[in-house]
């Protein structure tokens, strides 16, 4: 088995890196919002469009990833959307205008759109079951360094190449990634000769996918699961805290540092680094103690809520240099609150409903904060628009203010949400 055991490594590898760049692409425009507002004459009503092109068309085509997934296979899906990603990504880098830059960023959206799905359907037939929320857990952490990489790395990239340069670079990668996964992964482990995976999610030993109900229509699943009070307070929590998060890192962080701080590009950049660095072990840290700890994972979810709505609240008090200290913990917390939360819904979810419905309510939920990102990077561009500046892409404290006191409003709905879920004793396990 030790063939066995080098080659699902290898698949693993493959798809992490492929999802490393799903992030990167998700959080860059933070880094370059003044190059293209310089670059495009954008104001933050275009800048907002520009980046939440991505979220749309990623929300969009999760549904049809995921039938195609288990239509034609995850390894000519993932092989696929990579391909186009590379394409948007090619295409952003030598936008002459901000129509074509929308349009690229759009299809990086639906590009990477398929990824993750792709990912974990790949993981459910080459490792077991007892493996497969580490996994999950593990690729978090790697979205994080993914976004860690889209703070001070890719900072430096756009001081040496420049911003267009570096797109068209991450868009080569891109490609030659997707070309990897095509030679690489495979479906299953049949496909490379391996026996099914003993105590796999799809093996014999674990009921396989015939403990679906024979004659349970895909319209029957959506009412099952819509029919649920629980799913839709994490759908809820979902966008309003995810919809906050995606657009302060991926949008309005550097900027907002640059403002109302007074520091250059590569200090913002330092600092963004908190955020994905946050992100990454939450992800890994958060769900781990959950369930060595037998936590109430409601509470858990509460306590990380409660405590990024104080952070956005001081932030409202917080300006000037001296005071910049105080941003690198409230953005810490900010980060673990959210890649840790990430593991918390889905197992929320799980336990919610019956293990042959688990797809379909995954694919139903994991739109809800790209959907949320979408919104909230086209309003919070609207927000800002209305206050003047001096120049492209530099805003005031007051606008950024008004701005702060949505995501605080967002994350105490997000709150209330929570506190609303059931308490029962599934969410002990």
């Amino acid at each position: 088995m030790k063939g066995f055991q080098k080659y699902r490594r290898r698949i693993f590898i493959t798809v992490g890196a492929l999802y490393f760049l799903t992030y990167l692409h998700r959080v860059s425009p933070t880094v370059i919002a003044r190059d293209l507002a310089s670059a495009f004459n954008a104001d933050a009503v275009i800048l907002g469009i520009i980046s939440s092109s991505y979220f749309y068309l990623y929300a969009a085509v999760q549904p049809v990833v995921g039938f195609l997934c288990d239509t034609i296979g995850p390894r000519k899906v993932i092989t696929t959307c990579s391909i186009l990603a590379a394409a948007g990504a090619i295409m952003f880098g030598t936008a002459p205008n901000a129509f074509v830059a929308t349009l690229g960023r759009a299809l990086i959206g639906a590009g990477v759109g398929g990824v993750f799905i792709p990912s974990l359907k790949i993981f459910s037939r080459w490792y077991r079951v007892n493996e497969f929320a580490s996994l999950t857990g593990i690729m978090i952490a790697i979205g994080g360094i993914g976004g860690l990489s889209a703070a001070l790395p890719l900072t430096y990239l756009v001081l040496l190449l420049g911003w267009r340069a570096s797109f068209v670079s991450l868009g080569i990668i891109s490609c030659i990634l997707a070309v990897s996964g095509w030679i690489i992964v495979r479906d299953n482990p049949e496909a490379k000769g391996f026996p099914v995976v003993v105590g796999g999610i799809y093996s014999p030993s674990q009921g396989g996918e015939a403990e679906a109900p024979v004659h349970t229509s895909f319209l029957k699943r959506l009412v099952m699961i819509l029919g649920r009070f629980d799913f839709w307070m994490i759908a809820l929590c979902s966008f309003f805290t995810g919809g906050v998060y995606l657009t302060f890192q991926g949008l309005w962080a550097v900027p907002y540092l640059m403002d109302v701080f007074g520091v250059g590009r590569v200090h913002a950049g330092w600092l963004l680094m908190v955020l994905p660095a946050g992100f990454a072990v939450g992800g890994l840290a958060l769900g781990f103690f959950a369930d060595r700890l037998n936590l109430n994972r409601k509470y858990l979810l509460l306590w990380a809520l409660g405590l990024s709505a104080l952070g956005w609240a001081a932030l409202l008090f917080l300006q000037g240099r001296t005071q910049i200290l105080i941003v690198c913990p409230v953005f810490l917390v900010f980060g673990l609150a959210a890649g840790g939360v990430l593991p918390i819904f889905y197992t929320i979810m799980r336990d919610l409903f019956p293990h042959w419905l688990m797809g379909t309510a995954a694919g139903l939920m994991n739109p809800a904060a790209f959907l949320g990102a979408a919104l909230y990077q086209l309003f919070s561009g609207y927000l800002l628009s209305r206050f003047s500046c001096i120049t492209p892409g530099v805003y005031t404290i007051d606008g950024y203010r008004y701005l702060l006191a949505l995501f605080l409003i967002s994350y105490i709905a997000a709150f209330v949400c929570a506190g609303l879920l059931s308490s029962q004793k599934r969410f002990l396990r």
